[in-house]
């Protein structure tokens, strides 16, 4: 099995020094610091036949867990990295790499870069829109970033699973993202957490989530635990409203988590409170406390109502 050798990696120190923008005054974004937690944590993701998989990495930072999937056998790994210091160091690894690692200096932030990616020469080739099965040959991946760009980030690939968009337009494409303490709080947050949040919610109604291995600070630059946190899509989701009622939903309920729905609902719409009666379950319930399926029916049955406001969402242009 092929090798790829990183070479020393700096210390911390040295990374605050070298990797820091000019000027800033935060630490350069984070990322994983060892090689062979890597490999371990590799090992627990359980990736079958990794040498027909191909990676789709987000920020690698220093290119250990670059380095872990090219150990592992990973067939091909398209890494994205667009901060210049980063993209110059993972540069001359993929060099190394024999084919095997293809650095592309793009944002995973950014909207066009799915684009870019389903072109033939990238990903085009493996769509595939059979969701009886999870995609064989594709993995996403990355580290996220600790700002509230990696939540930001994040939240979009929960509404992207559930409607089938970037990424996983091309197919139900499993997730392993290694994140922030913090973020995989909110991420995971089950029903009456008060970490729950429109992300939680919608990664409980799309997909099968699971922490499988957990980093400590001194793994990660800046230290800080990261938790590597895989996540499935389910073959069906469990939203059945239409999306953007869906979220009107969502928007307005969870202004106040704690009061119960019989209150909040009243916030939809006047009048809303006539839906009450027709729901399946108490309308006591905190808000917070509420499950996929309620919220789910909740705007099922708003959307349903001959009154419900016609526009939803008011845009400026």
């Amino acid at each position: 099995m092929r090798h790829i050798q990183l070479p020393k990696l700096p210390s911390f120190a040295e990374w605050n020094s070298k990797f820091r923008t000019k000027g800033a005054l935060l630490a350069p974004r984070g990322t994983l610091a060892n090689v062979n937690l890597a490999e371990k944590a590799l090992k627990q993701l359980n990736i079958q036949r990794p040498q027909d998989v191909t990676a789709i990495e987000l920020y690698p930072g220093l290119g250990a867990w670059t380095a872990g999937m090219a150990n592992a056998g990973f067939k091909h790994i398209f890494t994205l990295e667009n901060n210049p210091k980063y993209a110059k160091w993972m540069g001359d690894r993929a060099k190394e790499s024999n084919g095997v690692i293809e650095l592309l200096k793009k944002d995973g932030y950014d909207w066009e870069t799915y684009l870019e990616l389903k072109k033939p020469e990238y990903l085009g080739k493996f769509a595939d829109n059979d969701w009886s099965r999870v995609h064989p040959n594709l993995l996403f991946t990355g580290t996220l970033p600790k700002s509230s760009k990696g939540e930001q980030l994040l939240a979009q690939f929960a509404t992207c699973i559930n409607n089938r968009m970037a990424m996983h337009s091309i197919g139900r494409i499993q997730m392993a993202f290694w994140m922030p303490e913090q973020l995989y709080q909110k991420f995971t947050a089950p029903p009456g957490s008060t970490a729950r949040c429109k992300m939680s919610i919608i990664m409980e109604a799309c997909a099968d989530v699971e922490s499988i291995y957990v980093a400590e600070p001194d793994d990660m630059f800046p230290h800080t635990p990261y938790h590597l946190v895989n996540a499935i899509p389910f073959e069906q989701k469990k939203i059945t409203a239409q999306w953007d009622v869906f979220e009107y939903v969502l928007k307005h309920l969870f202004v106040m988590q704690r009061q119960p729905l019989s209150k909040m609902i009243k916030t939809l719409a006047p009048g809303a409170e006539i839906l009450l009666g027709r729901l399946s379950f108490d309308p006591s319930v905190e808000v917070g406390y509420m499950s996929v399926e309620q919220l789910d029916e909740v705007a099922v049955k708003f959307d349903q109502w001959p009154l419900r406001p016609k526009v939803l969402f008011e845009f400026d242009f």
